[in-house]
């Protein structure tokens, strides 16, 4: 009898643990639902060599509204040890930037910049407060997404603190988080004036398969990768007529929509920008009322236009053009000047 009730109890123990295994089985983490988070970048940092080239680059572009915080002091917490930056702070149309030079070789900041070079390594959303991303955190950590290093950095208003998590080797690109309004008050004077009046209105990236890409961000709760193969004309590539394609993974969660580029034939800036740094983000569109006046300014000033082209029927709502700028040597991260056809023009 003994021997009957303790197989009993064993049999009940055994059902109750294999039916809750199954049901943690079958219940979805929250790993699907959109985060509101996504909807507004807050800033992207950008990890560049020379501080001084990039913020004149950028300025003989007609972007001023910058803010040189000078050298300073920022403590890795992982290592905690303490590291020296110069940084700076800028209002690119409505897109803020943090700039970043690493002075010291070990750091995240370096460690990005000797594998990639001069780019932008992450976008980064605001939260409310420490605890917020402490549950972020958490809930990533569920997938398998786990923080890659929090940086604390000292600036003259006081410390922005930073979360990077280890999204790049799938996600292309760091996810970053911050909170607190020792940044915003510090960027709280730049606005997006700039002298052609131009307003950021997208963020895009280059990569070699959207699939694990799109399951990768959509895991994580932005939308899954819209795919379309623009009808291009018009095309150029370094001065002279080219014969390049492409396909685009489109993400719109918010009012600035993502633009994931993969080449499909050669020659293009998207391979360029593969072989010299590898995927990530490639750059940032800018809307312009005037596409001709832009190009003349710049050539005049030296800059160099990578690719261009057109879509739509000429003269036909629909329509529009777009160029990219080669800004290199002005910190990695090309420009693209995007002009639309309305009926006013």
């Amino acid at each position: 009898m003994k021997v009957y009730k303790a197989f009993l109890l064993y049999f009940i123990y055994f059902l109750i643990v294999s039916n809750s295994s199954i049901l943690m089985a079958q219940a979805p983490l929250q790993t699907t639902q959109s985060q509101d988070y996504f909807k507004q970048v807050d800033q992207t940092v950008w990890v560049i060599k020379d501080l001084n080239q990039v913020v004149n680059n950028w300025q003989q572009l007609g972007f001023d509204q910058v803010i040189q915080l000078g050298t300073v002091e920022a403590l890795v917490k992982k290592s905690g040890k303490k590291i020296k930056l110069n940084m700076a702070q800028a209002n690119l149309g409505g897109a803020i930037i943090t700039w970043i030079q690493p002075l010291e070789t070990k750091s995240i900041f370096a460690q990005f910049n000797t594998s990639y070079g001069n780019g932008a390594m992450s976008l980064v959303y605001h939260f409310n407060s420490e605890e917020d991303i402490q549950k972020e955190i958490k809930r990533l950590k569920l997938i398998g997404i786990d923080v890659w290093d929090e940086v604390a950095i000292n600036t003259p208003s006081g410390a922005i603190d930073y979360v990077f998590m280890d999204t790049r080797q799938v996600g292309k690109y760091v996810l970053g988080f911050t909170f607190g309004d020792v940044d915003k008050k510090i960027t709280a004077n730049l606005t997006g004036q700039n002298k052609f009046a131009m307003r950021q209105n997208q963020y895009a990236f280059v990569a070699r398969n959207p699939e694990p890409i799109s399951d990768y961000w959509q895991k994580i709760g932005m939308p899954p990768l819209t795919m379309a193969k623009p009808d291009i004309s018009d095309k150029m590539y370094h001065g002279a007529t080219a014969d390049y394609d492409l396909k685009q993974g489109w993400q719109k969660q918010g009012k600035v929509p993502y633009e994931w580029c993969f080449s499909l034939r050669a020659p293009n800036v998207y391979l360029d920008h593969l072989k010299q740094h590898g995927e990530g983000i490639h750059h940032l569109g800018f809307a312009v009322k005037d596409m001709d006046e832009v190009i003349r300014d710049y050539e005049s000033k030296g800059f160099h236009f990578s690719m261009s082209g057109s879509w739509g029927e000429k003269g036909k709502p629909g329509s529009g053009r777009f160029a990219y700028v080669d800004l290199e040597d002005a910190g990695g991260v090309t420009m693209e000047l995007l002009w639309n056809y309305t009926n006013t023009n």
